[in-house]
């Protein structure tokens, strides 16, 4: 093989993995806004590393600012959403992503926006985050801010029942 061979199936390797790399984190980014909307609760935490760091700015409804870290102080954060096990939601919509994987392919940052609908009110805000690959060839969150921007409460009048994850092809989970 030549010199000149020999680069460009390197670059091309190291494409691939980048590319690859991408893909994985993303999964990990939905594995949490399904978690999230589904009431799965070890899918959320699993979505972070053992120590990692959360930052929630101006939390509905009294903008209270909030900070854990490792995945133990976060848990009764995300145990309000267990009522919602066996159920599809759906209230988190991501927009704008924004997934930077670095050079070495096992770091990453990532910005998104949010807008979360419930009965009642509406929100908005942003993801601001760092994605790390661990030892288990899992990707997952180091650090995560979730910055609410806004919110409104609404009248609202229900139109129909929530879906349970028995209707779901992937059982209230994102395609893998």
């Amino acid at each position: 093989m030549t010199d000149e061979l020999e680069r460009r199936v390197a670059q091309l390797e190291s494409e691939v993995r980048r590319l690859r790399a991408r893909e994985e984190a993303l999964a990990t980014f939905n594995q949490y806004l399904y978690g999230i909307d589904t009431g799965f609760i070890p899918d959320i935490l699993d979505a972070f590393s053992e120590n990692a760091i959360l930052d929630v700015i101006n939390f509905p409804p009294d903008g209270v600012d909030m900070h854990f870290e490792g995945r133990s102080e976060m848990e009764p954060l995300y145990e309000r959403y267990q009522s919602r096990s066996g159920i599809i939601s759906g209230g988190h919509n991501a927009t704008n992503i924004s997934l930077v994987i670095q050079e070495t392919s096992d770091t990453a940052s990532l910005t998104s926006y949010f807008t979360t609908t419930r009965p009642g009110g509406i929100q908005g805000g942003r993801y601001e985050g760092f994605l790390a690959l661990e030892s288990d060839k899992k990707w997952r969150f180091s650090k995560l801010a979730i910055i609410s921007s806004w919110g409104w409460k609404t009248d609202t009048a229900k139109l129909s029942d929530s879906v349970t994850i028995d209707r779901s092809l992937f059982g209230g989970k994102s395609a893998q």
